[in-house]
């Protein structure tokens, strides 16, 4: 499939040309220029092995040029302050998003059926996606989509609460998209946690950090304190 006259470092450098340019502005599309680029010169590759190209670029890219770290925040609109908004940043990553999604959820409700939909669809198009949310009863109207697209690519977890403490619970905010590009925050998935309250988060672009925090979910996953949802 390589054939030796391809100018293989012209392929990297359009390729960390687009993901600087999605660094300083995130609401602009993505990687156009690096998909095309690809293919044009790997025509009998499907899209999903386009994009674990680009991923594996960007993910050497961050780990040669240290961690990029921003304030994000949830406020009313009328404040002026210099912080992405919630929100957006998570609409972003999930619309960027080209190989995986990990997203936690204590709280969701249907405000954020919208972005479930943009989750739901990453995932039929070859996305791996690990939803790991607190309570699937208390969310079954929410996640009802979710549950009738479970596959080999989109994997629903439950908080395994223990029986001597019914109070614990799964509390972290958080998305990880691509192995590169993970924001932990205080906001939960529902009206309030994207558009009511003050909420407060840190965007982190590191494929140290979110691999980090995927191992710490896998290894939790390992330990039975999340479970698959299985009916």
């Amino acid at each position: 499939m390589w054939d030796t006259d391809i100018n293989i470092d012209l392929i990297v450098e359009t390729v960390i040309d687009d993901f600087e340019k999605y660094l300083k502005r995130p609401d602009n599309p993505a990687f156009g220029r690096s998909m095309q680029e690809l293919r044009r010169r790997f025509p009998d590759m499907d899209e999903k092995g386009l994009m674990d190209i680009i991923s594996l670029v960007c993910t050497a890219y961050s780990r040669n040029t240290g961690d990029k770290c921003e304030m994000v925040i949830t406020a009313p609109t009328s404040f002026r302050l210099r912080a992405r908004r919630t929100e957006a940043v998570i609409g972003q990553l999930i619309m960027q998003a080209c190989r995986s999604i990990t997203i936690t959820g204590y709280s969701i409700s249907d405000y954020f059926d919208g972005m479930l939909d943009r989750i739901i669809q990453k995932s039929t198009t070859g996305v791996y996606v690990n939803l790991y949310v607190n309570d699937v009863e208390k969310h079954g109207e929410q996640l009802q989509r979710v549950k009738s697209y479970r596959g080999q690519y989109l994997r629903l977890y439950e908080y395994n609460r223990a029986e001597t403490d019914r109070m614990a619970a799964l509390h972290a905010k958080m998305i990880v998209v691509d192995g590169v590009s993970s924001l932990v925050s205080s906001a939960n998935l529902s009206y309030h946690g994207m558009q009511g309250n003050i909420e407060m988060g840190i965007l982190i672009t590191s494929a140290d950090k979110a691999g980090t925090i995927e191992g710490l979910l896998k290894e939790l996953r390992r330990m039975k304190v999340f479970l698959p949802v299985v009916d």
